[in-house]
């Protein structure tokens, strides 16, 4: 199986891969390495019998967005891998980009359980960095412009061909570069919760940095208001602002009467009948008071629900005046 550059390992870190002989113990990558090691072609990968054992990763942390991207850096790329040997030998790192050809790094030697820090060229999207320790130099010129995996797996097994039998290994690096924007986040009222792509984020007012190009949606979210959800496009190195005016949560009281009244809320005088008002949930004394004074005013305690009409209906019957809840 051929593991294409410019192919994308999503939800990966982006973190090194440890080259090692039989009975080696790797990183924390565990994932990325099994995947790696299940397509990569056998020359490039860390080699049962190798003499030696070497790790890579890049020497800066990754973004981490609140988007959940891992192994996401920002142009031009994390600047350096940080590698370390067991055994004194000389590294050469192959950095291939997903467009245009690999770039082969100058080869250092290093010191048993020195780490060492080489440099890495910018780059744009997914990146694979093969980093070859072996026991003597190794002149890996031939994979320079090499553009696949396939191309590198060549170079290097040609290359390696005159060494003795387990003199060399190899370490694979995994990230993705990308120009990055920020987004921020405003609500009315203030400390609603916020999210995006459904990820908690905090309060707001929030800013949010090291997001990738692209779509993503956010949610805000506070408790007797309507949720308010927005598709916004994050641009590089721009910041995005989102302004969230949320609105209660209301239901609906209609008061109808077969003689005028006056309806009151609470205590508070909202208007005559017929009438219909915006209400939060909850539950409230009204107050329904004919205009005709021999009839009796009403007063009753009426519950209005969330996104429902709470109707309360007053007619004058045999027995006098009466409102009743429907």
């Amino acid at each position: 199986m051929v593991y294409a550059a410019g192919m994308t390992v999503r939800g990966m870190k982006g973190q090194g891969v440890k080259g090692r002989g039989a009975g080696g113990r790797g990183w924390a990558g565990l994932i990325l390495a099994g995947l790696l090691v299940g397509c990569v072609p056998a020359p490039l990968r860390a080699q049962p019998d190798a003499q030696l054992s070497v790790s890579a990763a890049p020497a800066t942390p990754a973004a981490g967005p609140v988007t959940g991207e891992q192994g996401l850096y920002r142009l031009p790329g994390p600047g350096a891998l940080r590698v370390q040997s067991d055994r004194a030998a000389f590294l050469t790192s192959v950095v291939l980009p997903a467009t245009g050809g690999a770039l082969v790094q100058p080869t250092v030697r290093v010191e048993a359980g020195v780490p060492v820090t080489a440099a890495l060229p910018g780059t744009r999207g997914f990146t694979q960095v093969f980093t070859v320790a072996s026991l003597e130099p190794l002149d890996l010129g031939g994979a320079a412009g090499a553009r696949s995996v396939t191309e590198v797996s060549r170079a290097v097994e040609a290359a390696a061909a005159r060494l003795p039998r387990g003199a060399y290994t190899v370490a694979t690096t995994v990230y993705r570069v990308e120009p990055l924007g920020t987004l921020r986040v405003l609500a009315s009222p203030a400390g609603a919760q916020v999210s995006v792509n459904g990820r908690p984020v905090g309060a707001a007012p929030v800013t949010l940095t090291d997001l990738p190009e692209g779509s993503v949606t956010v949610g805000v979210s506070l408790g007797g208001y309507q949720p308010f959800t927005q598709r916004v496009s994050v641009q590089a190195d721009t910041t995005t602002e989102v302004a969230a005016t949320l609105r209660p949560v209301t239901g609906t009281l209609t008061v109808r009467s077969d003689v005028p009244a006056s309806v009151f809320v609470e205590g508070r005088a909202v208007g005559q009948t017929p009438l219909d008002l915006p209400a939060r949930p909850g539950v409230f004394p009204v107050n329904v008071v004919p205009a005709d004074r021999t009839l009796k005013a009403q007063n009753l305690l009426v519950r209005v629900n969330a996104s429902r009409v709470t109707a309360l209906v007053c007619s004058v019957t045999g027995d006098g005046y009466r409102c009743e809840v429907r």
